[in-house]
């Protein structure tokens, strides 16, 4: 098996969250008016799922990207911040999102939402 790019280290995890604390927690607290979600967690088969899906419905998906988002609709999260994400496709040497597929949210946040890494 071929190791991935991008894989980092759990150190560099821990870095890469640290710096999210001290550079980002106590903004996005005092926007949400309460602690903030800090992750979001997606089985496999679902991960795997969506792949599938994604690239059944979009001839030309190339990869998915991940995107912040603030939930409103569900009262117990309201405020809280998520993660979703798109399809994308290559066009004129770049990554785009494909324009009107499906997405997906829905993962399921961090226990407690505020908790760090690792959890």
């Amino acid at each position: 098996m071929q190791k991935p790019q991008g894989i980092i280290s759990a150190q560099e995890a821990q870095t890469l969250n640290d710096n999210w604390t001290n550079l980002r927690a106590k903004a996005n607290e005092a926007a949400a008016g309460q602690p903030d979600n800090r992750s979001s967690w997606y089985s496999l088969d679902d991960m795997q799922n969506f792949l599938d899906y994604i690239k059944e419905k979009n001839d030309n998906v190339n990869g998915v990207r991940f995107y912040l988002g603030v939930e409103t609709t569900k009262e117990d999260l309201k405020g809280m911040t998520t993660i979703f994400m798109v399809p994308t496709q290559e066009q004129d040497g770049k990554n785009i999102d494909i324009e009107g597929a499906d997405g997906m949210d829905d993962g399921v946040e961090g226990n407690p939402p505020s908790a760090s890494y690792p959890q």
